[in-house]
């Protein structure tokens, strides 16, 4: 398949002008686009009445992702994919009974679905070394993530023991033969249609897996210990941004936590009425 993304026909293009780069990173950056042009991923133009800045994102290993800044030019005049995204509780509900778990961490994922060609022109980025076209589907287009959950649910569909959330795939089975053979079809499903794995970084057939944020093991879903000490450790919030936050911090794992909504009622009552505050001196600002 190739993904669409549906523009409003009123749409006015928006054209932004390249960011400076922080010199440690102009020189990744660079490297990142020729390697994305080599691959074919991205194909230099000489204009566009489109074109977003980037963001470089730094990953663990040191390498570079680059994002286009899309919330100021298509996302905010593009119609959204709405394909649901499963909620955490729904994905571990099907969890019951697996004895071990395999997963699958994709090679670039959303970059591996093309983009049909009237699509291309919404997501140039512009670069200090000029205009980028994508081929393929870009990070950072509010669309992504729903196209590509569908692409996986699609490949996927009427697979047991299987959890697909966007990126992040997790297989079991109550046994090892039906763990195998859940793995193959899924693998199977993948080569047939081009979806390519990054195979240092997948785990096959363990006690034991970090998933979405949680522990997975046969006894149950516990949280991530260091996870944990950073909710620990983090600093006491001190305006309504740090607040927030810190409620989502803890919300994440609000499963463990006993009373969860009767300790947090007096933050999240202060939250909303600070909230207040802050649109009152906007209207009178205004």
């Amino acid at each position: 398949m190739k993904a669409k993304i549906y523009v409003d026909e009123s749409a006015v293009p928006k054209y932004f002008k390249a960011r400076p780069l922080p010199y440690a990173l102009k020189d990744k950056v660079e490297m990142e686009l020729e390697r994305l042009e080599k691959e074919g991923q991205i194909q230099q133009v000489e204009f566009s009445d489109w074109a977003a800045p980037i963001v470089p994102v730094v990953k663990e290993n040191g390498s570079i992702r680059i994002c286009g800044d899309y919330k100021v030019t298509v996302n905010a005049v593009s119609k959204l994919d709405n394909y649901p995204i499963p909620k955490t509780e729904d994905l571990y509900a099907t969890l019951g009974g697996g004895q071990k778990y395999t997963k699958l961490d994709l090679n670039q994922a959303y970059q591996q679905i093309e983009l049909d060609e009237d699509s291309k022109r919404y997501v140039t980025i512009n670069t200090n070394k000029g205009l980028f076209r994508y081929n393929r589907l870009p990070y950072g287009v509010a669309s992504s993530p729903g196209i590509f959950q569908r692409t996986l649910e699609n490949v996927v569909q009427g697979i047991a023991n299987v959890l697909v959330r966007v990126d992040d795939i997790l297989i079991t089975g109550k046994t090892r033969e039906e763990h195998i053979n859940t793995l193959s079809e899924v693998l199977s499903g993948f080569q047939r249609i081009g979806i390519r794995l990054k195979k240092p970084k997948c785990v096959f057939m363990a006690e034991e897996v970090v998933y979405l944020g949680f522990k997975i093991n046969k006894h149950g879903i516990y949280p991530v210990e260091s996870k944990v000490e950073a909710i620990d450790k983090a600093p006491s919030p001190t305006n309504v941004t740090e607040l927030k936050a810190y409620l989502g911090m803890l919300n994440y794992y609000n499963r463990f936590l006993a009373n969860f909504s009767h300790l947090l009622k007096p933050l999240y009552f202060y939250r909303k009425t600070q909230n207040r505050v802050v649109k009152k001196n906007r209207k009178k600002r205004s």
